[in-house]
């Protein structure tokens, strides 16, 4: 085998390795396909935000964690990797902001907290996704 051989050789096992690696990425980033949730479990869920969002007045330190408990359950219910990479962006930036916050100066913690629970609220909104539409429940009208 001469040099000019061993050099196209190379080339093509590089190649395909960058093509094995692109599928993989690609396979990897594709968009996840969340479970629908039952009505009932759906309903659990916005109790729950609804009672942390009220402790938040009194104790926003604790409902931050409750909160980041919530969303956990809701995106595991749903079927969401719970790997911190694969976590929504809202939610990554939310415990950090949170780490930060617990560290941070007395003035600032609260606005933080606050700020920490508005990220947590949007991931909980888009993994419950819009209402239902309820259908009513009147008896049928009859036409002449």
């Amino acid at each position: 085998m001469d040099v000019v051989t061993l050099i196209v050789d190379a080339v093509i096992a590089l190649w395909a390795v960058a093509i094995a690696v692109g599928i993989v990425r690609a396979i990897r980033a594709r968009p996840l396909r969340l479970a629908p949730l039952p009505e009932q479990t759906r309903n659990q869920f916005e109790q729950g935000w609804q009672r942390i969002s009220a402790r938040f007045l009194y104790e926003p330190q604790r409902a931050v964690g409750e909160a980041d408990a919530l969303a956990l359950s809701l995106l595991s219910a749903r079927g969401h990797s719970l790997d911190h990479a694969r976590l929504p962006r809202e939610m990554q930036l939310a415990r950090h902001e949170a780490a930060a916050a617990a560290k941070g100066r007395r003035r600032d913690k609260t606005e933080t907290m606050r700020q920490v629970l508005l990220q947590y609220r949007k991931v909980v909104e888009r993994m419950l996704g819009p209402k239902p539409r309820q259908t009513a429940t009147v008896g049928r009208r009859e036409t002449a």
